[in-house]
């Protein structure tokens, strides 16, 4: 039977990394909430939505949702973005942001994973990926980066944080990724999931 592993956390927590290198490590399907952005909608202005709604059910993912439902069924599917063929593993690893909180597809993890990583850690790892020389994005950039973080957006990730108790398992982001690996590993073969 197909279990999907959410695997939540702010940006910069290392979500994505620790779900390509789960996929690598055992051959698994990875699903990554961020491919769909473009067929799917969400709040235009996220402090707006955060100060008058916060639900994260204002995200309207269906073509991920489909997809998840799809593989849970044990059926083969195309990525309707990616255009990748998607097959269902024993374990389908989710870069899933918003965890249990996005009912479409929290209804659809078996477990999740929190990615409890400091917020000064992924803030940099966050400038550090986006600001890359390719990125064609100057100095300003990056200050303008930390003070819309510092006077607006900061409350955003603060409240991912917030959830974390709702999580199956809480690791600590600063670890090296083949220790995250094994520690979630092991907790699936103890709980037999």
């Amino acid at each position: 039977m197909v279990k999907i592993i959410g695997i939540q956390g702010i940006a910069g927590s290392g979500k994505t990394t620790l779900t390509h290198n789960l996929g690598k490590t055992l051959n698994a399907t990875t699903i990554f909430w961020d491919d769909f952005d473009p067929i799917s909608t969400a709040p235009s202005d996220y402090l707006e939505w955060f100060k008058t709604s916060g639900d994260y059910n204002d995200w309207k993912y269906d073509a991920l949702v489909d997809t998840l439902q799809s593989l849970k069924l044990n059926q083969t599917i195309t990525c309707p973005v990616t255009k990748r063929v998607l097959i269902p593993t024993k374990y389908i690893f989710f870069d899933s942001p918003l965890g249990y909180d996005h009912k479409a597809s929290g209804q659809l993890i078996d477990f999740l994973v929190f990615l409890d990583t400091p917020p000064d850690i992924a803030l940099a790892r966050r400038l550090y990926r986006d600001f890359q020389p390719q990125a064609k994005r100057n100095d300003n950039d990056i200050l303008e980066e930390i003070a819309i973080y510092l006077e607006s957006t900061r409350p955003l990730y603060m409240a991912i944080y917030e959830r974390k108790s709702k999580a199956d398992l809480i690791l600590d982001g600063n670890q090296p990724i083949e220790t995250l690996i094994s520690k979630l590993l092991n907790t699936l073969k103890v709980k037999e999931i």
